[in-house]
């Protein structure tokens, strides 16, 4: 029974973890590189609370969509050419998922894991976690039917979990949100999904926690983890030492260093996304967008308008590509006709940690009796925070919760990576 944890970041998963374990009585220090949770990806995204759209990246078709944009550098997925082994590994692996049987897993274990994520984000609003929270539910518009009905084929598996998609026509669109244009010619509602603002969301997770009495380490970057046998016994950060019953590795797209430093290298790789705020433009909105065709978020907060979307692969700084912004802005210029084409944007970058099955890394390491990991959410961090937090405690708690919790985690167990064999997708 562990008395003590170490979470090693504090991103939107390494709180959401923090919380839950401080509310089961454990003494928590949350270790992060950053001296302040004012940026990085947990507050550079969407903030979308969306099960609707829980699928894996990797998916088919892909593979040919990617080759075509190549091209272009404001094209919503972009890979950016380097020999570099790791990302040449990775992209040869994430290619190989691009098919129907991978992607049906996927969107299977991602439907699972989403079961109670909407309960569990309405318990955070009830417990005293003070973030900003909207439950008007999202849109869907596409410029044609045939986009709308392929988007809808995909998430009907959501159905089961009371997550459903309800087709519109564009007129109807319009009904709920006069800013979409005539160009709009179909969509969904999705009444269920919910949308945070993320800057909120981690300053209040940070302040609950410390309530709960969770103590931060900032500004440390672990380093070294050191072992006696298989069990982890301190996380060397800098000159200090932090001692744990128990470790989880939550920090994001730099798991994989740190998956690497406790003897079980992963393959999460940086994927790059982009966004801008504009606070006093023309367009307003109620429900959060999704630009279907151009894959670009939309969610309306109570001091700005957000824009995000695109995927780049290949880049792991944080410098932005005034392509990527251009082309989030003729996008959204063409789906909501009163933004301004000429709209010149002050971007900001967020780094997904990206795997190349598309899904999360949720468990124990392989030959660690007390390492865990919680990464590789890809762009789901946000929706999956809550259920991926109550996992790690399950697993570390034993007993029933365990053996429950392990089965909902199974196909997130990071043992799918090990180098000696190659699972199948149903295993």
């Amino acid at each position: 029974m562990a008395d003590s944890a170490v979470i090693v970041g504090a991103g939107v998963i390494g709180l959401a973890t923090a919380y839950r374990l401080a509310r089961d009585g454990l003494a928590v220090t949350v270790v992060d590189a950053a001296s302040g949770g004012t940026a990085g990806t947990s507050v550079n995204n969407a903030g979308w609370i969306v099960p609707i759209m829980s699928a894996p990246v990797p998916a088919p078709g892909m593979a040919g969509a990617a080759l075509r944009w190549m091209a272009r550098k404001d094209s919503p997925l972009y890979v950016r050419p380097s020999l570099r082994p790791a990302h040449v590994r990775f992209m040869a692996s994430l290619l190989r998922h691009c098919n129907h049987r991978d992607f049906h897993h996927g969107v299977e274990a991602l439907t699972a894991l989403n079961a109670r994520t909407v309960p569990l984000f309405d318990a955070y609003d009830k417990d005293g976690v003070r973030f900003e929270y909207h439950r008007t539910g999202q849109l869907m518009a596409f410029h044609t039917r045939e986009a709308m009905r392929a988007y809808q084929a995909e998430t009907a598996p959501l159905e089961r979990i009371g997550h459903t998609a309800v087709p519109l026509s564009g007129d109807e669109l319009r009904d709920l949100e006069p800013a979409l244009g005539p160009h709009v010619r179909a969509g969904l509602r999705c009444a269920q999904e919910r949308h945070v603002d993320p800057v909120r969301l981690l300053k209040g997770l940070e302040e609950r926690c410390a309530q709960l009495g969770v103590h931060f380490v900032r500004n440390a970057r672990v380093d070294d983890i050191h072992f006696r046998g298989p069990a982890a016994t301190s996380a060397r950060a800098g000159r200090d030492e932090i001692s744990g019953d128990v470790f989880v590795l939550a920090a994001g797209a730099h798991t994989g260093p740190l998956s690497r430093l406790a003897g079980f290298p992963l393959p999460i790789q940086p994927g790059k996304g982009y966004g801008f705020d504009v606070t006093d433009g023309p367009v307003t909105l109620r429900h959060s967008v999704y630009l279907g065709e151009a894959k670009v978020a939309v969610t309306p907060l109570s001091d700005r308008l957000r824009f995000a979307g695109t995927m780049e692969f290949g880049s792991s700084g944080r410098a932005v590509d005034p392509h990527r912004l251009r082309g989030i802005v003729r996008s959204a210029h063409a789906f909501l006709p009163d933004f301004p084409a000429s709209t010149q944007p002050r971007g900001w970058t967020g780094l997904r940690p990206m795997t190349p099955d598309g899904l999360p890394v949720v468990g124990p390491l392989p030959g660690k009796d007390n390492v865990l990991v919680a990464s590789g959410h890809c762009m789901l961090g946000v929706t999956l925070a809550p259920m991926t937090a109550e996992l790690i405690a399950a697993l570390i708690a034993g007993g029933r919760r365990s053996s429950d919790a392990a089965a909902t985690a199974r196909p997130f167990a990071p043992c799918r990576f090990a180098r000696h064999r190659r699972a199948p997708a149903g295993a």
